[in-house]
């Protein structure tokens, strides 16, 4: 190997825009091992070839993929590097749909004046209903009605716990009904009936009842989801 060609960590690090400490962890966790390690002093020696690899762990990082996922990439194609960012802006908005859950709860402890609200009627706060595939069927929840999926539970979350707002949809995994009367049917309050109704077809709904707007109750419509369970939207 040509020595020309190594550059020390210091070099390598500048050039790189990763820290020393991390290129050390790095080569500790075997995501990115120096070209050379001097046997007597410790010194890491990299190659100028390795900065394309160094650059793109350095910006995965920087937007918080994670290690092991940064490691299945690592001298991949620039495709599936584009496949693990696709995955980890899918988690970053479930994320975020998260915190704004969490904030509008601190908004209504900040004006309840207690952050921890004893709820005083029983109430029923979850439903579960029969999807033919959880993960496709999460998308299509969070992509029609912008709300929170908690994986760990396969559910859907509306409000965060001991909320007044707090209520889950159950997605559990099985066989497809049998026919579409088989499915659940449950409402939704939105803010916005046509704006809803809209984004619900986009998302992969199909039509049962357009906004429509009635005399003794608020304006509303009706769509199918993909597993064939009717959901009723309903004007806030």
């Amino acid at each position: 190997m040509n020595r020309d060609d190594l550059l020390n960590i210091g070099a390598f690090a500048a050039a790189t825009g990763l820290t020393i400490p991390a290129l050390r962890h790095y080569d500790e966790i075997g995501l990115l091992k120096p070209a050379r390690v001097d046997a007597g002093t410790g010194y890491r020696r990299y190659r100028r070839g390795q900065l394309d690899d160094a650059r793109m762990i350095c910006g995965l990082r920087a937007v918080g993929v994670p290690i092991d996922e940064v490691r299945a990439v690592v001298g991949r194609t620039p495709g599936q590097v584009g496949s693990t960012l696709d995955g980890h802006r899918e988690r970053l908005v479930a994320q975020m749909r998260e915190l704004s859950q969490r904030i509008l709860a601190v908004d209504e402890f900040i004006e309840k004046g207690n952050p921890m609200p004893a709820l005083q009627a029983v109430r029923p706060v979850q439903i579960r209903i029969r999807v033919g595939d959880v993960k496709e069927a999460a998308a299509f929840y969070t992509a029609a009605f912008d709300v929170v999926f908690n994986e760990a539970i396969s559910s859907l979350q509306f409000g965060t716990y001991r909320s007044d707002r707090f209520f889950l949809i159950t997605l559990e995994e099985g066989a497809a009904p049998a026919s579409e009367r088989d499915g659940s049917r449950f409402g939704l309050l939105v803010d916005d009936v046509d704006a809803a109704h809209d984004r619900a077809l986009e998302a992969g709904a199909r039509e049962v009842r357009p906004p429509t707007d009635f005399a003794w109750k608020p304006r509303t419509s009706c769509v199918r989801d993909r597993d064939g369970n009717l959901i009723d939207l309903s004007q806030a």
